[in-house]
């Protein structure tokens, strides 16, 4: 029985790995998002078999004047490591890119059983499949994994994150959850800078559970031997990079003022830091930002990022029909609508623990129920799912602040590391309002099953009708 019981899941990761795989093996080179910038570096590995500086001239971009390999770089490490073994095995042109894209094609399904797992814990079962298919089947996901990037890892180490804070919200915190979280974290440290909100909501949610969610309140010793743990596991697996990059870059442990320094030495005179239009320069407001149409945009800054989010293709060229984006908005609104009654308890990060009673009887012997003692306790589900809204709003302010300030961009793959806490509320929406249905629970069953039948066949149309046209 326990055998039958993962069969679903086996055949939603199988599905899953081969849907990705798909829309990776029809996309030429470079066809994505700086895909030629980002290969470069799994060629350089190749070649080599040493990880480049991010100023060398090999991979340094002649338009922009830098590279990616001032920020981590582990998709490509693994990606070269995957490329070499497809080019032994073929002599085709393309075969060492498909090899490094099936990192991301593993980590995109990788990211699949982590949803799985999240929902077994967080939802109830119909929901939580419906959960792990919002979050995987979403087109703008799926094109993440398909083409040489970094997202896929971020969203991966977001999902793995998510599920050690299910853990300790359920079993409680122990060493090896610790040097789990501690692995998930070092991995979101080697990702993209975008997903390292997740990393400072985990520093408030495991400093607060701790802290003031426990039997014993303020109990500093548990923590900090469970911090140090984490953070020994963190400067292990992960330390070596920004070491490395203060070592490179004259204590640039980031690399980022020196990826600047670069592109405003080497970049064409349009494209250097301090050319660049941005709308802050232009003496917009954010507000102004938002609603802008610049150009021949299809359209207003806002929106774009939506739709992209949803799925926008090729460099922000392959557009899916108005009309289908706005039926995802619609749908996502309606789990939005459905879980705001439940916020309240969501988010309540108190809750009464104790209520000490007195009956007193007056003359008549009538009795009187007085209440002598009430006492409130800090609620870890609630902080758990603030923190997760934390989780979602900070790759929004950081898009925003990056849009405004420094390159005007509206792509929807900078937000993906909000994926899954999104997903996840408008998942318990739905479960909030499929749930209400009144009947045996086959009915609700069908239900679940049906809106996520429908919404994988959504998926599976944008890549014949919208995708894969461009590359036949």
């Amino acid at each position: 029985m326990k055998k039958k019981q993962y069969v679903p899941e086996i055949l939603f990761l199988v599905v899953l790995f081969c849907f990705i795989f798909l829309w990776a093996v029809v996309q030429p080179l470079n066809v994505s998002p700086d895909e030629h910038m980002r290969y470069q570096i799994v060629e350089y590995i190749m070649k080599y078999g040493t990880l480049p500086e991010g100023g060398d001239p090999e991979i340094r971009n002649e338009l922009w004047g830098i590279s990616y390999a001032f920020s981590p770089i582990t998709s490509y490490m693994i990606g070269a490591v995957f490329g070499k073994i497809a080019a032994f095995f073929s002599a085709a042109e393309l075969a060492p890119v498909i090899g490094a894209r099936m990192v991301n094609v593993i980590f995109g399904t990788l990211t699949g059983f982590l949803c799985l797992r999240i929902g077994k814990r967080m939802l109830k079962p119909g929901a939580a499949w419906l959960f792990a298919t919002l979050v995987c089947f979403l087109p703008g996901a799926v094109f993440i994994n398909s083409y040489v990037n970094m997202d896929s890892i971020a969203v991966f180490s977001t999902a793995w994150i998510m599920l050690c804070w299910c853990k300790a919200l359920q079993d409680g915190w122990s060493g090896k959850l610790c040097v789990e979280l501690g692995l998930a974290l070092s991995v979101c440290a080697l990702s993209y800078y975008n997903a390292y909100g997740f990393a400072l909501c985990t520093i408030f949610y495991f400093c607060i559970s701790m802290l003031m969610c426990g039997e014993k309140r303020w109990d500093w010793k548990p923590m900090v031997k469970f911090g140090l743990l984490i953070t020994a596991v963190v400067l292990v697996f992960a330390g070596w990079w920004f070491i490395r990059n203060a070592v490179l870059y004259d204590g640039d442990f980031l690399g980022r003022q020196t990826s600047s320094m670069y592109g405003e030495l080497y970049a064409v005179d349009e494209l250097k830091p301090s050319n660049i239009m941005t709308p802050k320069k232009m003496g917009k407001s954010i507000m102004d930002m938002l609603f802008w149409i610049p150009g021949e945009w299809n359209y207003n800054w806002l929106s774009t990022v939506v739709v992209s989010f949803i799925g926008t293709f090729g460099y922000m060229n392959i557009f899916m029909p108005k009309a289908w984006s706005y039926l995802y908005v619609l749908f996502f609104a309606v789990g939005a609508v459905c879980v705001l009654p439940l916020l309240p308890r969501l988010l309540a990060v108190k809750d009464v623990k104790k209520e000490v009673t007195d009956y007193q009887e007056d003359s008549e012997g009538s009795t009187t129920r007085m209440i002598v003692y009430r006492k409130k306790r800090w609620k870890m589900e609630g902080v758990f799912h603030l923190c997760l809204v934390g989780a979602a709003v900070i790759p929004v302010i950081l898009l925003v602040i990056y849009a405004y300030s420094v390159d005007f961009q509206a792509q929807g793959r900078y937000l993906m590391p909000m994926l899954l806490p999104f997903m996840y509320f408008l998942a318990k929406g739905f479960e909030n309002l499929i749930e209400r249905i009144k009947g045996n629970a086959g009915i609700r069953k069908c239900v679940y099953g049906a809106l996520c039948f429908l919404y994988i066949l959504s998926s599976v149309l944008v890549y014949v009708f919208v995708f894969l046209p461009n590359y036949r």
